[in-house]
C-alpha cells in the first residue's frame, strides 16, 4: 500500500478517537463503580457493624454473585456485541432482537435461578464451602441475597447498551444512584431495624432490582434506539448472541468455580481468618475492576463497529488508547493498594492482629497481578468484540479458572497461605504464555493476520486506502478535497469518478460542519476512503467514503428528505435543487444513481458512509 500520508500530506492524527474515548472514560469508570458498589458496601457494612464472621459469610456467598453476573454478562455483553455488529451493518431488526434476548435472559433466567437456589437452601451453604458455625448465618444471608440476582443480572444489559447508544452520563448517573441506594438501605436495615446480615442482603437486593428496572425503563424509552421485537425474530439471532457473550459469561462462571475452589483451599490453610482475608482480597479485586473493566469495556462498542466496517486503522488507534490510559490508571492504583494495604483492610472492619496481618499480606501480593490483569482484560474484550471468540474463551478459562486454582494448589504446598495469594499473579503470567503460543500457531495457519490484534490487512492492501483527520474549518476542508483529487489521480481513477469523490467529500463536510459545528473550527472530522478494484474492466471501481464526527446529531439523509417533502411539486432534480438551499451538496449525492448513503449514530457520534 502506498504511503499516501506522505504523498498527499493527509494524516490521521487520531484526535477524533482520542477525544471520543476520553469523553466516555470517566462516566464508564464511575458507572462501573456503581455496579461494584453493592459488593463493596456489603463488605464495609458487614465487616464494621457485624464483625469478622459476617465478612467470612460474604466470602462464602461471593460465588453466588458471580453466578448471576454470568447470566447478566451473557445477556449484556452478548447483546452489546451483537447490537454493535448489527449497527455497523445497519441491521435494525437484529439490534432489536439482541435487546429482546437480553431481557429474557437477564430477567427471566435469573428469577428461575433464585427460586432454584431457595429450594436448595439447606445444602447450598455447604456446597459453597461453609462449615460449622458459618452454616446458619450463611443460610440466613442467602435466603434474601439470592433474589438480588435478578437485579445483578438485569443491570448488565442497560449498562452496556446505554454506552453503545452514547448515553454515558445516564449510565453513570444510574449506577451512582445504585451505590447510594445500596449503602443507605443497608445502613437503615442494620442500624435502625437491627436485621443483621439479613438486613445487608435485603438492602443490596432492593437497590439492585430497583436500579435494573429503572435502567431498562431508560433503555426502552419512547424515541430511543432500542425496542423489543416479536419472539419469532429471535431464534436466528440466538447462536450469534450466545457466542458473542460467552467469553464474558464464562469469565464469571469460572470466577464462581474459582471462588468455591479457593474458599476450600484457603479454609483448609487458615480457617475463618483466611476466609476473612480472602473476602478483603475480593473487595480489592472489585475495587480495581472499576478501572480495569470500566476501561476495557469502553472499547467494546468501538471494536464491534470498526470490525464490521473493516477499519483496521481505527482498531489500532482505539486499542493503543486503551493501553496507554490503562497504564496511567492501573500502575498508580497497584502502588497505592500495596502501600495502603493496612488501612484498606481496616476499612472492612479487620482489626484482629492475626487476620489483619494475613489480609495485608494478601492484598499486597494481589496488587502484583493488576498490571498483567489489565492487559489481559483489554485483549479479552478486544477478541470478544472483534468476533475472535475462541481466543477470548481460551484466555478467559486460563486466567479465570485453570491457572488460579492450579497455582494456588501448587504454591500453597511450598509457601502455605502466602502461596494462595501469589496464585493471582502466577495465573496471569501463565495465561500470557498460553496466549503467545496460541497466537504463533494461529498466525502460521493464517499468515495474513498480524500482531496481537490479528488484523487482516489484505482488505486495505488490495484496495487503495486513505485515513486522515480534518479540522472543521473551511480552509482545511477545501484543502482536503484538493488532496483527495490528487490521491484519485495517482490511482488512475477516471476524471468523472475522481470529481464525484472529491465533491462528495467537500459538500458533505461543509453540510455537516454547518449543522454540527456552526461556530467551531477546532473540532475534527475522521475520514476514511477505500478504493476497491473490480476484476472486470467493464465495471467501475467501488469508492467508499466514511465520515465520523462529534457535535450535534445530524442525519443528512433525514434532513434532505424533510426539505424534499416541502417541495412536492418539484419532480425534476434541477427544480428540487433550487429549493434546497444548504442541502444542495446532500441532494447531489443522495440523488446520484450510483451512490448508497448510510447514516447511523455509533457510541454517541455521527457516522456517515457513502458508497460510490
Amino acid at each position: 500500500m502506498a504511503d499516501f500520508s506522505s504523498v498527499n500530506q493527509l494524516r490521521d492524527s487520531g484526535q477524533f478517537i482520542s477525544h471520543t474515548f476520553r469523553r466516555a472514560l470517566l462516566p464508564a469508570i464511575l458507572s462501573m463503580g456503581g455496579v461494584m458498589a453493592s459488593t463493596l458496601a456489603n463488605s464495609v457494612v458487614a465487616g464494621n457493624l457485624l464483625g469478622q464472621q459476617a465478612l467470612a459469610v460474604l466470602s462464602i456467598a461471593n460465588p453466588v454473585y458471580f453466578v448471576f453476573a454470568t447470566i447478566g454478562s451473557l445477556a449484556g455483553v452478548g447483546a452489546s456485541s451483537l447490537a454493535a455488529w448489527c449497527t455497523g451493518k445497519d441491521d435494525r431488526e437484529g439490534r432489536n432482537a439482541a435487546v429482546t434476548l437480553a431481557a429474557l435472559i437477564s430477567l427471566g433466567i435469573s428469577l428461575m435461578l433464585a427460586l432454584l437456589g431457595l429450594a436448595c437452601l439447606d445444602v447450598l451453604p455447604g456446597w459453597l464451602g461453609a462449615e460449622g458455625a458459618l452454616i446458619q448465618p450463611a443460610k440466613e444471608y442467602l435466603m434474601v441475597y439470592l433474589f438480588s440476582g435478578i437485579g445483578i443480572a438485569g443491570i448488565y444489559p442497560p449498562y452496556f447498551l446505554l454506552k453503545l447508544e452514547g448515553r454515558h452520563g445516564l449510565s453513570m448517573g444510574l449506577f451512582l444512584c445504585l451505590a447510594a441506594a445500596c449503602v443507605g438501605l443497608e445502613l437503615f436495615f442494620v442500624l435502625k431495624l437491627d436485621m443483621g446480615l439479613t438486613g445487608v442482603a435485603l438492602g443490596c437486593t432492593l437497590a439492585n432490582v430497583a436500579t435494573a428496572l429503572v435502567g431498562w425503563g431508560f433503555l426502552l424509552r419512547k424515541g430511543g434506539s432500542f425496542c423489543l421485537c416479536a419472539p419469532s425474530k429471535l431464534p436466528a439471532r440466538v447462536p450469534q448472541m450466545l457466542a458473542a457473550g460467552s467469553p464474558a459469561a464464562l469469565n464469571n462462571l469460572y470466577s464462581t468455580l474459582r471462588g468455591v475452589a479457593l474458599n476450600l483451599i484457603i479454609s483448609s490453610l487458615a480457617a475463618q481468618a483466611g476466609l476473612s482475608a480472602f473476602s478483603v482480597v475480593s473487595m480489592a479485586s472489585n475495587f480495581t475492576l472499576i478501572f480495569i473493566n470500566g476501561l476495557s469495556q469502553i472499547t467494546g462498542p468501538f471494536v464491534g463497529v470498526f470490525t464490521s466496517e473493516r477499519d483496521g486503522t481505527s482498531l489500532r488507534q482505539i486499542e493503543r488508547q486503551a493501553v496507554q490510559v490503562g497504564l496511567l490508571l492501573i500502575v498508580p492504583a497497584a502502588v497505592l493498594l500495596a502501600a495502603l494495604a493496612e488501612p484498606f483492610c481496616r476499612l472492612f472492619g479487620v482489626t484482629d492482629t492475626q487476620t489483619l496481618a494475613l489480609s495485608v499480606s494478601a492484598v499486597r501480593l494481589f496488587a502484583l497481578s493488576l498490571l498483567p490483569a489489565m492487559l489481559s482484560t483489554i485483549l479479552m474484550n478486544y477478541y470478544l468484540s472483534a468476533g475472535i471468540t475462541w481466543l477470548a474463551n481460551l484466555l478467559t478459562v486460563c486466567r479465570a479458572l485453570v491457572f488460579p486454582v492450579l497455582s494456588a494448589l501448587a504454591l500453597s504446598h511450598i509457601w502455605g497461605i502466602h502461596g494462595a495469594w501469589m496464585s493471582f499473579t502466577a495465573a496471569e503470567v501463565l495465561s500470557w504464555l498460553v496466549l503467545a503460543g496460541a497466537l504463533v500457531l494461529f498466525r502460521r495457519r493464517h499468515p495474513e493476520l498480524r500482531g496481537l490484534l490479528l488484523l487482516d490487512r489484505r482488505y486495505e492492501q488490495e484496495g487503495h486506502f486513505l485515513s486522515f483527520s480534518v479540522h472543521t474549518s473551511v480552509a482545511e476542508i477545501m484543502d482536503a478535497s484538493q488532496r483527495v483529487t490528487a490521491f484519485c489521480e495517482e490511482n488512475s481513477l477516471k476524471p468523472e469518478r475522481s470529481m464525484l469523490l472529491s465533491l462528495s467529500l467537500e459538500e458533505m463536510l461543509m453540510s455537516i460542519k454547518d449543522h454540527c459545528f456552526p461556530e467551531n473550527e477546532e473540532e475534527t472530522f475522521s475520514i476514511r476512503i477505500l478504493l476497491t478494484r473490480d476484476t472486470s474492466p467493464d465495471l467501475p471501481d467501488v469508492m467508499i467514503l466514511r465520515i465520523r464526527c462529534g457535535g450535534s446529531p445530524f442525519n443528512p439523509i433525514d434532513y434532505y428528505e424533510q426539505h424534499k417533502s416541502k417541495n412536492p411539486s418539484d419532480d425534476d432534480l434541477d427544480g428540487l435543487l433550487e429549493g434546497l438551499d444548504d442541502s444542495l451538496g446532500i441532494a447531489m449525492i443522495v440523488e446520484s444513481k450510483t451512490a448508497v448513503v448510510d447514516y447511523k449514530t455509533t457510541f454517541g457520534v455521527n457516522n456517515l458512509t457513502i458508497t460510490l
